[in-house]
């Protein structure tokens, strides 16, 4: 990403919570490393408390929630650029195609990339692609997003 606006990655879990409208236990990013007008590199590490893990493993709707988050915290910078005190709230209007390929462990470190598609209004059409540490695919998707106005 050549056009990255941050001048360093948001690693601080407190400081990520202030940028997305989730809360604990609901919370499925924890680090934004790279952000620009259209895409974004976010993360996750994969707590074996988390509240969407089964057996060790990170569910498919945990997956999919993670990259829904994770456009959640694109929006969430961009709100903080332009000022806003709090986070926009927002939801999955509808998923165009998703595909999980593998669930991750327990400790796993998710990326995601985000790449807005169109924006019309309050809605959005984003796809992402997460992988894990190794650059293993572990899941994509297309989907809309709604932000509450």
């Amino acid at each position: 990403m050549t056009d990255n606006l941050l001048e360093e990655p948001i690693l601080s879990a407190a400081r990520i919570i202030q940028l997305i409208p989730q809360k604990p236990p609901f919370v499925m990013v924890d680090s934004l490393y790279e952000y620009s007008q259209l895409t974004g590199k976010m993360g996750f590490t994969i707590p074996a408390d988390n509240i969407l893990v089964e057996n060790g493993h990170f569910s498919e709707p945990g997956v999919i929630e993670h990259m829904a988050q994770s456009m959640s915290l694109h929006r969430g910078y961009r709100g903080f650029l332009a000022g806003l005190e709090k986070p926009e709230t927002g939801f999955i209007g509808s998923i165009k195609s998703v595909e999980v390929f593998t669930l991750p462990q327990t400790g796993s470190k998710l990326t995601t990339y985000v790449n807005i598609q169109h924006e019309i209004k309050n809605v959005t059409m984003v796809s992402a692609r997460t992988e894990d540490e190794n650059g293993n695919l572990i899941a994509t998707s297309d989907m809309r997003t709604v932000t509450v106005v």
